[in-house]
């Protein structure tokens, strides 16, 4: 071997040690200042108690304070957009929802592919939705619902939801395409809307936040049918599931902490762990599930299963039923 090339495989060699140098110094010295968690929805909501809860166990595990940034509007595309444009060093986080993978579908979609946008972390845990109907109607279980609502002609049939291409939204479009009943979407403007509106019978059902209908549902105002999930709540373990009569039906509606796509891997991997560490805290627990969230760990390759799943479900749901999502 020359001595060129000799110094040459010494350089390349050199560089690569510092390189790794470099990286272990980076993850030793992070987090080095105060972090951010962007969301998407107004203050006091589910998701913005959830990404609090977090900011606050992570920025006591990691020794630096975690800030929620809060951008409401545009169904939380807007604080989406924002969250995948800023620097990936894992000083900014978002707090993701199924709209990353609901928004390709839109019609006005966003302008880069929200999916490609981000790095997951961990799945935080996933929220129960209840559909829920007006007790007129001459039905106490999702088998009941799916034979009267067939006996139905098209537009007879009023299912409220908070949001065109929301969860709750898509909820309905779902069921009506598997059970075959002809449901027309309303929106609202929230769930107490929503809810006020299903107990005055503007709409006869709607699916919502299990925590949202129990009251409701306690004092007969509303009645319980089933719930959107592959799992019983436990907040309402009397409720079955909609797949328990319709098989395949399911709509989960998951939380977890992203990063910007191009956020170096160890940072990632170092977040992972945090927010495990953080699910296993029984205050952190006990205050998400007292909004109704079942906290679940996921690893960053399980996170991006189900963000691929997700996609594909919503994707195929919307060819399938044909709406157009604005």
């Amino acid at each position: 071997m020359s001595v060129k090339l000799i110094r040459f495989s010494l350089a390349i060699g050199f560089c690569a040690v510092a390189a790794g140098t470099a990286a272990a110094q980076q993850i030793s010295d992070f987090p080095s200042r105060p972090m951010r968690i962007i969301t998407g929805y107004l203050p006091g909501g589910v998701s913005d108690t959830i990404a609090r809860t977090m900011a606050a166990q992570l920025g006591e595990q990691m020794g630096q304070r975690v800030i929620i940034d809060g951008r409401p509007g545009a169904g939380g595309t807007l604080a989406m957009e924002i969250a995948a444009n800023a620097t990936p060093d894992g000083y900014t986080l978002f707090m993701g929802q199924p709209v990353i993978t609901i928004s390709p579908n839109f019609k006005r979609r966003p302008s880069y592919d929200p999916i490609k946008a981000f790095a997951p972390l961990s799945v935080i845990g996933l929220g129960a939705t209840m559909l829920m109907i007006n007790p007129s109607l001459p039905a106490s279980n999702t088998q009941e619902l799916i034979a009267y609502g067939k006996t139905q002609p098209r537009g007879k049939l009023l299912f409220g939801h908070s949001g065109q291409g929301s969860t709750n939204h898509l909820a309905g479009e779902l069921f009506s395409v598997m059970s075959g009943v002809q449901l027309t979407a309303v929106a609202y403007k929230g769930a107490a809307a929503n809810i006020l509106a299903t107990i005055q019978g503007e709409v006869q059902l709607s699916f919502l936040p299990v925590l949202a209908a129990l009251p409701q549902i306690k004092v007969g105002k509303l009645k319980a049918i089933g719930v959107t999930g592959s799992k019983r709540a436990k907040s309402a373990p009397q409720v079955p599931t909609i797949a328990e009569t319709l098989p395949g039906y399911e709509v989960p509606v998951w939380y977890g902490l992203m990063a910007p796509a191009a956020t170096p891997k160890p940072v990632v991997n170092r977040l992972n762990l945090e927010i495990k560490k953080a699910l296993t805290v029984p205050a952190v627990v006990d205050r998400l599930e007292n909004q109704g969230i079942e906290t679940e760990y996921t690893t960053v390759a399980q996170f991006e299963k189900l963000i691929r799943d997700d996609a594909v479900r919503w994707a195929n749901l919307v060819k399938t039923s044909g709406i157009v999502l604005e």
